[in-house]
């Protein structure tokens, strides 16, 4: 199959769906794979899609990050239809807002195990399923959705909201990328090493932060940004077939251009 194929884990909403909705209006022939939990939601935001003007092919895949068999079904359904995966949007994640005075240790441990569980380590499973399909595209890519807490540069120097296990998930995650991509880096070598490297099925991964955004996640902020804004960063990325953006690199879109974040 020579068209793109991108998946985006948590799109029946908010930024995942307006990841869907701004890049395929870009690039309307790649097939767009719409991760959700309940497949009836992922219908509904298909169908939104849609009507709000979508031409292009997209199929809901039910998939819970946490869920190691939904995740191997899943991995199965792509193989068998595409034979490969171009982009893979790792979207989903969840918050917290903070922990209340009286709870105790082994609540504070349960909330952090749920919130790297999701934000980081699902991550970590999610895209290691596909490795193989990613290595059978062309310009693959993986772009993790992280946010301005996940950065410990702007946290240190600019007072930004506080969620202590979200935002250490989100530094967790702004490392798994890097890790990453030195492994990617290194396969890459050791084939060249042993005569079998080649410049396609080099995957880039890139941490992107969309903003504070108007959304389900947020509580629909009246000041936030709108999803469509935020979910930029992430559709100039999957388009870069170019190699215009290194791997292993952190970005937002803001003020019209792409900014490059400190780690």
């Amino acid at each position: 199959m020579s068209s793109k194929v991108v998946l985006v884990t948590g799109a029946n909403q908010g930024l995942g769906f307006e990841t869907i909705h701004v890049t395929a209006l870009r690039d309307p022939s790649a097939t767009y794979l719409l991760g959700s939990r309940n497949l009836e939601s992922g219908y509904d935001s298909v169908k939104r899609l849609k009507d709000l003007g979508v031409k292009a092919e997209i199929e809901v895949l039910q998939l819970d990050v946490t869920n190691d068999e939904q995740i191997e079904a899943a991995v199965d359904t792509v193989q068998k239809k595409y034979g490969k995966l171009d982009v893979l949007v790792n979207n989903a994640g969840i918050g917290f807002i903070g922990r209340k005075p009286d709870v105790t240790l082994s609540d504070i441990r349960n909330t952090y195990n749920d919130v790297f569980n999701v934000n980081m380590t699902s991550v970590a499973v999610v895209t290691t399923a596909f490795l193989p399909l990613l290595h059978a595209a062309k310009s693959p890519k993986v772009i993790n959705i992280t946010s301005g807490l996940g950065s410990m540069t702007i946290n240190l120097k600019k007072k930004i909201g506080r969620s202590v296990p979200y935002g250490a998930s989100k530094v967790g995650l702004n490392g798994l990328s890097v890790h990453m991509q030195i492994a990617e880096n290194d396969r890459i070598e050791r084939e060249e090493a042993k005569g079998k490297g080649k410049s396609e099925g080099r995957i880039r991964y890139f941490v992107v932060q969309p903003g504070l955004l108007k959304t389900a996640f947020t509580g629909f902020m009246p000041h936030a940004k709108d999803p469509k804004d935020g979910a930029e960063v992430v559709t100039r990325l999957a388009l870069d077939d170019e190699g215009v953006y290194s791997g292993g690199t952190y970005w937002e879109f803001e003020s019209g251009e792409m900014r490059e974040v400190p780690w």
